[in-house]
């Protein structure tokens, strides 16, 4: 019975694009490499050598097909045609940077605001997961862009719609680290002016025993539900960030240390309220903003890392 194994198939026309001298075949078969890979190779068996050696070999043949393909798409100015090839690699590969090619097409195209909102999204996605900025390349296209996006005074509602929240719920204001860093910050020079009093509550959840918990599995079900529980029992001018899988960071606007005890109470009950025994495994600690920076403070600023 004849038969066709794709990934025999996918190898066997990366070699032919390698003995390819024709533009026109080449670039057909660029297309055919890209659209036939489908990420992962068998990822049921991803713990085996070999599978492990052959998905990464086909990730090198898709990567360096894509490229040279976006190459030879934008020499003949199909910028469009490269958005659509780009978009499963951003998919598959968020990491890898091929937001950077998207970005180059929207700006050849003057879609800058498209332009920019590609940037804006892979900078939050590099921040939230990863912790860094994106790429030296990809900071001096945001610099372009901004340079050509010469925004006029009738576009003010235009800009208005752009800092507007996406998804507007009650509740506290979740944001990513940094943000809540810089929130923190701001705050922290408005109450040495007006005196306003403001808290930092620091939430862990523990293996109920006063110690990190270390079961991966439970500790992902328990903080989705610290971070829906925190996001319903706080008030709207309240923000909280997640630190770390285990930790959500609350900063509370307006109350007293009292009033912290009072809070936690309730977050400890919201959460507990179907599972009693969740109970244990939350602790907390509440420092002033004011005192933040003092030693005998139970939360603190490492300011070499430039950590909480």
């Amino acid at each position: 019975m004849p038969t066709e194994v794709d990934a025999h198939q996918f190898k066997v026309l990366s070699k032919d694009v390698q003995t390819c001298t024709d533009k026109v075949k080449k670039l057909a078969l660029l297309k055919k490499i890209c659209l036939m890979y489908r990420g992962e190779f068998l990822p049921e068996l991803s713990g085996d050598e070999w599978v492990l050696v052959e998905s990464v070999q086909y990730k090198n043949i898709y990567s360096e097909s894509l490229q040279e393909l976006c190459k030879l798409l934008i020499e003949r100015g199909d910028y469009e045609e490269t958005l659509r090839f780009c978009e499963p690699a951003c998919q598959l590969y968020p990491f890898d940077e091929w937001q950077s090619v998207r970005i180059d097409c929207y700006m050849a195209l003057n879609r800058y605001k498209d332009a920019v909102q590609e940037y804006e999204n892979t900078a939050k996605l590099f921040f939230e997961e990863l912790g860094i900025r994106p790429s030296e390349h990809m900071m001096q296209q945001f610099e372009q862009m901004s340079s050509r996006l010469n925004y006029k005074p009738q576009e003010l509602g235009d800009i208005k719609e752009r800092l507007k929240e996406d998804d507007i719920r009650g509740g506290a204001f979740y944001c990513s680290l940094p943000s809540f860093r810089d929130s923190y910050r701001l705050v922290s020079r408005i109450i040495e002016r007006n005196g306003q009093s403001v808290y930092l509550m620091l939430c862990s959840i523990t293996n109920g025993k006063g110690m990190p918990m270390d079961k991966p599995d439970k500790l992902e079900v328990l903080s989705g539900e610290l971070q829906n529980t925190i996001q319903q029992c706080l008030r709207k001018g309240d923000s909280f960030t997640k630190y770390s899988p285990s930790q959500f960071l609350i900063l509370l606007v307006g109350t007293n240390k009292e009033n912290c005890s009072m809070i936690f109470d309730r977050i400890q009950r919201y959460f507990s309220r179907e599972h009693k025994s969740w109970k244990q495994y939350l602790d907390y600690f509440v420092s002033s903003v004011a005192e933040v920076d003092r030693q005998d403070s139970p939360i603190q600023f490492n300011t070499e890392n430039k950590t909480w």
